[in-house]
């Protein structure tokens, strides 16, 4: 990987694993303030709320200030909402800073994959765009694992994530600007025309995000329904998050070789085939292939996605594409865990594999037309 491209996947490694390390923190501080777990799950959303409401200005962001200000920008503003967690115990002023949070995370997510799959060699696209979306994927662990060194009390752990984004934020001043800003007007591309463009791409994108925000919050629910202990329920997101790592680095080198719509509708029918069977084998050790092939199964479908866009669309129209990878795969996590809460409720736990199996059905069926 060109060591311009190293720094600025570093400088992603870091900014997105301070956030991943703010979602429980949140939680936790809020709870020793004596917040309701209502009030508590209502604050914890608000960054979604934020990146969604910051999305639609992002094209506009690019073309006025380069891609490498505009990350700069969101990972400044990161860094005042980290400060200002530290010198407030304010709830309310908590949950603005929450909202400004989800906005410089939007500034950071759509801008730096912009950048990265607008800088990569088309021969290496699939490789390099695997092996940044596996750094991100190894964020998510490492974010909540810095809790393990600076506690969850106190301003220090505030302080420790501002630390962290201002190291980001040097490894991307030291990467330097990208070569090419967005030179064209943002009002050039539409995003109803990219959509149109590259939908069986979108569609596999929103798949992962609601499969991936199920599997997360509802996962070790299942397991302890039906009958695993505290730590084995656990594992099963340890294992299908690590396949989710690996199979975004495989399945970006596989894209580099093999038919990009024939790897898509694989991992497709790879994510009907084996959620039902993790009830049928959660006892015994068959469980942990399962779960690992689902999860290479959905970081592949996720990561080859991301390369399609990449290769079909350049300056104005790739920010406009990964603006819109970044809202569906969010809106997908944000509304699919209440939708597969119900059919828990109703089927048992279990409903949550045959839920998202139904809706890999729908998926699938969708990108094999488009």
């Amino acid at each position: 990987m060109p060591y311009r491209l190293l720094l600025a996947t570093a400088s992603s490694f870091f900014s997105a694993g301070s956030f991943w390390m703010f979602l429980p923190l949140l939680s936790v501080s809020l709870r020793a303030e004596g917040v309701s777990d209502a009030w508590v799950g209502v604050i914890s959303g608000l960054p979604w709320v934020g990146l969604l409401l910051v999305s639609g200005f992002i094209p506009k962001l690019m073309h006025r200030l380069g891609l490498q200000r505009m990350v700069l920008t969101g990972i400044s503003i990161s860094v005042l909402v980290f400060l200002g967690f530290a010198a407030t115990r304010a709830v309310p002023l908590w949950s603005v800073l929450c909202l400004a949070l989800g906005a410089s995370l939007g500034l950071r997510w759509a801008g730096m994959d912009t950048w990265i799959n607008g800088s990569v060699p088309e021969h290496l696209r699939g490789r390099l765009i695997g092996a940044y979306e596996l750094v991100l994927a190894s964020s998510m662990a490492a974010g909540p694992g810095m809790l393990a060194f600076t506690g969850s009390a106190g301003r220090g752990p505030f302080l420790a994530a501002a630390l962290v984004v201002m190291l980001a934020m040097a490894l991307l001043i030291l990467a330097g600007r990208e070569a090419d800003g967005i030179a064209e007007p943002p009002g050039t591309v539409r995003s109803a025309t990219v959509l149109r463009a590259e939908l069986a791409a979108f569609i596999g994108i929103g798949l992962v995000g609601l499969t991936e925000a199920c599997n997360l919050s509802l996962l070790p629910v299942m397991g302890l329904g039906l009958g695993a202990g505290l730590h084995r329920a656990a594992l099963l997101v340890v294992v299908c998050q690590t396949g989710v790592a690996a199979g975004a680095f495989i399945c970006g080198a596989l894209a580099d070789k093999l038919n990009r719509r024939a790897l898509k509708l694989v991992t497709g029918v790879v994510m009907i085939a084996l959620p039902p069977a993790v009830p049928f084998c959660l006892g015994d050790g068959a469980v942990w292939p399962v779960l690992a092939l689902w999860g290479l199964a959905q970081g592949g479908l996720f990561t080859v996605g991301i390369v399609k866009l990449g290769a079909r669309f350049s300056g104005v129209a790739l920010a406009r594409a990964m603006s819109l990878a970044m809202v569906i795969y969010t809106l997908g996590g944000i509304f699919a865990p209440p939708a597969i809460g119900v059919a828990m409720s109703t089927l048992g736990p279990a409903g949550l594999v045959y839920g998202l199996a139904a809706l890999a059905v729908v998926g699938v069926a969708a990108v094999a037309v488009n």
